[in-house]
């Protein structure tokens, strides 16, 4: 079929975004939990917060048609704290129905590959979730390698109301539903002195020195910047703007005047066939080096449970990029949001190759894009 390839530029249509995405991915995961993606006001705030670097979002027009997208963000990682790279994180692939399978996401994704080659980038990744044909596309037609199986998420759910509404609005069935309960408490970890407040500009040195201090502690990490903190900070907080219960809340610990942790916590609503329910999001959640699995279990604990207090309606607190902190979300009976997300990688560099120094990546710290 005939449609056109452009590169989507400022003002990008977010009318025609938001429509295709409620056509596909809000339907799609309508069982699951789907994000807000039917509201033009959610679609232009996520694309503004996650995506500011849009060199790389590809659209396919039929006409004045948007037909489907694919936008890729660029991130600067670090492997070994020792050799920078230049990655593409790919996400938002999203085809209307009626135009699927008929080369599309092919076109775009060799578009993409060809640009980004010319640009310098070491490597493209994604996780695409299993189950919705985007990592047949990346590993059958485009060599994609994966580095790892599933880059998991973790949940807490938020007690006896957690567990009620996953069986009543996401048709979890009763026996999954009382088995939960062994993972369903609200954690009782003790803060190991200090406080947990709100952050603040003065706090934002600390804090990218807190995030990059993983480049020592990963095999591969993303670079910060204090700029980056800022405009995550800046552009995250528009959250606020929204009705209730939506919000963004930067949270951080303080022992004896140091800064010991950066939490960026954010509330959203998911949308189910049966209702509407209020989430937490956990995205970068870290910890000074000398801190223990210990103190770090007490900082998340506490925060769980000034969400409960503060959020009674909320059902499930899930965190987006677990990898570097496995051991303390366990430790805190956080559980696999049970959806498979393959970590998958092209290789466009001869520096890119560096990353085949290890067949796999238990543990890192890199952004995941939807």
């Amino acid at each position: 079929m005939d449609f056109d390839i452009k590169v989507l530029q400022d003002p990008i249509p977010v009318d025609k975004i938001s429509e295709l995405y409620e056509k596909t991915y809000f339907i799609s995961y309508f069982q699951s939990g789907a994000n807000s993606w039917n509201s033009v006001k959610y679609t232009e705030w996520y694309l503004g917060a996650y995506h500011p670097d849009r060199r790389f979002f590809y659209s396919a027009w039929k006409g004045d048609q948007l037909i489907a997208t694919m936008m890729g963000t660029p991130v600067k990682l670090k492997l070994e704290n020792e050799i920078e790279l230049n990655a593409l994180s790919l996400g938002l692939t999203a085809t209307l129905p009626e135009f699927q399978r008929q080369g599309i996401q092919k076109a775009l994704l060799t578009r993409m590959i060809e640009d980004a080659t010319k640009a310098g980038i070491d490597f493209i990744y994604g996780f695409p979730e299993k189950g919705f044909g985007g990592n047949e596309l990346l590993k059958d037609h485009f060599n994609f390698k994966r580095f790892l199986k599933n880059q998991q998420h973790y949940i807490k759910v938020m007690g006896d109301y957690g567990r009620k509404i996953l069986h009543e609005y996401r048709g979890l069935n009763i026996v999954l539903a009382k088995l939960l309960k062994l993972y369903a408490g609200i954690p009782k970890n003790v803060l190991q002195g200090g406080k947990i407040r709100e952050g603040k500009e003065s706090d934002m040195k600390s804090a990218v020195d807190i995030i990059n201090s993983y480049q020592k502690r990963m095999i591969l990490s993303k670079i910060w910047t204090d700029e980056r903190i800022k405009y995550e900070f800046e552009y995250t907080s528009r959250l606020k703007t929204f009705d209730p219960p939506w919000g963004y809340h930067w949270k951080v610990w303080e022992r004896d005047g140091k800064i010991l942790a950066t939490l960026f916590i954010r509330f959203e609503t998911i949308n189910f066939k049966n209702g509407i329910a209020p989430a937490t999001l956990m995205s970068e959640t870290c910890f000074a080096e000398e801190t223990t699995v210990e103190e770090r279990a007490g900082v998340i604990a506490h925060i769980v449970r000034w969400i409960r207090d503060e959020h009674p309606k909320i059902f499930i607190v899930q965190t987006t990029q677990p990898q570097y902190e496995i051991k303390t979300f366990k430790k805190l009976k956080f559980i696999d949001d049970t959806s498979t997300y393959e970590f998958l990688v092209l290789i466009l560099s001869s520096k890119g190759e560096e990353l085949n120094r290890y067949e796999k990546y238990k543990e890192f710290f890199i952004p995941y894009h939807r």
